[in-house]
């Protein structure tokens, strides 16, 4: 897939979605699926060369991932969790750059044949049996995992071809000099070996304590680490979810009701075990079925007539919802043992046979009534718990306290005594508390009750109770501090003495062994290093390579030092290698049309008058986080 389909922070695209990336965190409450009427359905989101993107369209296909994912991760996932982890942008930039695809190829008269889309997806290598044939099972599987249609991947995939030429076309104009590849491959792959000393000043041990001197002047040097941060005790009554739920109460009767107007969902579907067989024309398949009409066995059949092992001819377990194709409701009509005669499907025809059915089962009221109830309560619970914020703003606001709310409605109240920004109390004991809790308690007025703040799916309302100031911390106070900094001092002061041992003693041909058993540094020779290497810091990798062998020199690596000598150097013969200078042009080639494709895309969305409607792309996404934030069961 071409690097146009991945998110483009900088491309034209972005400048019609950089307003709509705040909408994906509104905290909105409404429905937890999209409500049966879309708003705005049939208006555009983007148009290009005539053909549009619909808000209904934008909004089925998040329907559709999400759905996807669920089969796919083989757990719950919800569209609160799609909008959560930032797809909804990615969908968004996806659609629209998929669309300027079309469109590009269709201005260019781009096309392949049905032929060529059929072999090519015969021959995806997820759709391959054990023996490399084209598995007719593994097919209608992935088509049922991912919940979409053949004629939609079918679709998807003539697009992907057609674009596929594009994308060789921008290669056949890319040329990489043969010396150009062969230079790079050269520098790529040439090796030294290094002699490297690790000195870490935090293993340099340090005795004795910092005198009054010293003290004082590093208490001037720590004056404003030293500064003690500022402190607020505050009152936080917490409202969740939970608590919530715990009061909300159903009868038996609603709870049967709910039962009766859903049951088909409390139902287990129907299965019926099915072979097949798969012909690439009707002839061959009639000549089977007339051979199957005449009594003989399905599987001699498949493997005389279509050429299938037993594994082949298995189709397995089917479902109404797992089934798809054209022969999906024939295979539901018929009875057991009963074959249905060919198929036209798009991959030629089948001939199928049921060998089992297992009826339709429905769970009773019994069976399920603690989880109808749950579910209810859940789905009331988000209502419920907004109503009662709002009540208890309003009690807050006619000036009832956190303590009087709480005895009356019994909801938990905690109080937290001197805490600084970053949560911590005046010992340096990390407190459990939200990060939302905490910025509210630093941004909020002393001695009055904030209004009821939304974190997350609870509310929280607090007061600030007490405030002491920043200070600065007495030097008897500061000891803690100031002996660090005094071993810290001393420790890269030592361990800048031991740096420069090693570099005299390396370039005065002292060996290796004996400089480390002298210093205590740790010592080893590593062979093999490249400019790409990962063994070393990349800008000891650096200096390795841009200084004369045999000459030592030192390189700062984030808390230690590192002291290295170039010994030798193992040069390349890229006329050695070609197949890897090759593969090393193609992919720089490839790397280059790519860039090219990316840049033909772009000027085909100003040529064919790429519109994104901003303010229909807005109303789109702000129905869908709505829809996000409540329940996931709708009762």
């Amino acid at each position: 897939m071409l690097k146009f389909f991945r998110d483009q922070k900088n491309s034209w695209l972005m400048k019609g979605i950089l307003i709509l990336t705040a909408l994906s965190f509104v905290s909105l409450f409404g429905s937890g699926r999209f409500l049966e009427k879309i708003p705005d359905e049939g208006k555009a989101i983007a148009k290009i060369h005539g053909e549009k993107i619909t808000v209904a369209e934008f909004v089925n296909e998040v329907n559709h991932k999400v759905r996807s994912l669920s089969n796919i991760t083989q757990k719950p996932f919800t569209i609160q969790d799609f909008v959560q982890s930032g797809m909804l942008i990615s969908l968004f930039n996806q659609m629209i750059s998929r669309s300027v695809m079309q469109a590009a190829v269709d201005d260019l008269n781009i096309t392949v044949s049905d032929q060529a889309v059929r072999d090519e997806i015969k021959d995806m290598p997820v759709f391959t049996d054990y023996d490399g044939s084209f598995s007719m099972a593994a097919y209608k599987q992935y088509l049922s995992d991912m919940g979409i249609s053949e004629k939609r991947f079918i679709d998807d995939a003539f697009l992907d071809m057609r674009a596929q030429q594009l994308t060789n076309a921008a290669k056949t104009v890319t040329i990489v000099p043969q010396k150009t590849a062969e230079t790079l491959y050269s520098l790529q792959n040439e090796k030294r070996t290094a002699d490297v000393f690790t000195i870490t000043p935090a293993d340099i041990r340090i005795k004795g304590n910092p005198n009054k001197e010293d003290q004082e002047r590093l208490y001037k040097e720590l004056s404003d680490d030293l500064i003690a941060p500022e402190y607020r005790t505050f009152t936080v009554m917490y409202l969740t979810l939970e608590d919530v739920a715990k009061k909300i109460k159903i009868s038996e009767e609603e709870l049967l009701e709910v039962y009766n107007e859903n049951k088909d969902s409390y139902a287990i579907e129907e299965i019926r075990d099915v072979d097949q067989m798969l012909f690439t024309s009707k002839e061959e398949a009639d000549e089977a079925y007339a051979a199957l009409q005449k009594g003989q066995d399905f599987m001699e059949v498949a493997k005389k007539y279509a050429n299938q092992t037993e594994d082949q001819t298995k189709l397995g377990d089917l479902t109404p919802s797992t089934a798809t194709g054209d022969w999906a409701d024939v295979v539901f009509s018929v009875k057991k043992g009963e074959i249905v005669p060919p198929v036209q499907t798009a991959f030629g025809w089948q001939i199928l046979r049921v060998n089992k059915i297992t009826p339709k089962v429905e769970k009773q009221f019994k069976d399920v009534r603690d989880e109808i109830e749950q579910k209810l309560i859940d789905s009331m619970a988000y209502d419920t718990l907004s109503e009662t914020a709002v009540a208890l703003d309003d009690r807050f606001g006619a000036g009832e306290t956190i303590e009087e709310v709480a005895q009356s409605t019994g909801y938990p109240v905690k109080k937290y005594t001197l805490i600084d920004p970053a949560g911590s109390d005046e010992s340096g004991k990390q407190i459990d508390i939200s990060k939302t809790v905490l910025a509210t308690a630093f941004l909020s007025e002393p001695g009055r009750e904030t209004p009821m703040t939304e974190e997350g799916s609870d509310y929280f309302v607090l007061r600030i109770d007490d405030v002491k100031e920043p200070a600065l911390k007495p030097i008897e106070k500061s000891q803690k501090e100031i002996k660090a900094a005094w071993i810290a001092e001393k420790q890269r002061k030592k361990a800048q003495e031991i740096v420069k041992t090693i570099e005299n003693d390396l370039n005065k041909g002292v060996s290796p062994k004996s400089i480390a058993q002298k210093t205590g540094a740790k010592y080893k020779r590593i062979s093999g290093i490249t400019r790409r290497d990962t063994q070393l810091p990349a800008s000891a990798t650096y200096q390795l390579f841009n200084k004369p062998l045999k000459e030592a020199f030192f390189v700062p690596a984030e808390s230690k030092f590192l002291v290295l000598k170039g010994i030798k150097t193992q040069k390349v013969d890229p006329k050695k290698d070609q197949i890897g200078v090759a593969e090393l042009r193609r992919m720089m080639q490839e790397q280059t049309a790519a860039e090219k494709s990316d840049a033909i895309l772009g000027d085909f969305a100003d040529y064919l008058k790429l519109e994104i409607n901003e303010n229909i792309a807005q109303k789109a996404f702000s129905y869908i986080t709505k829809s996000a934030q409540d329940s996931e069961e709708d009762y």
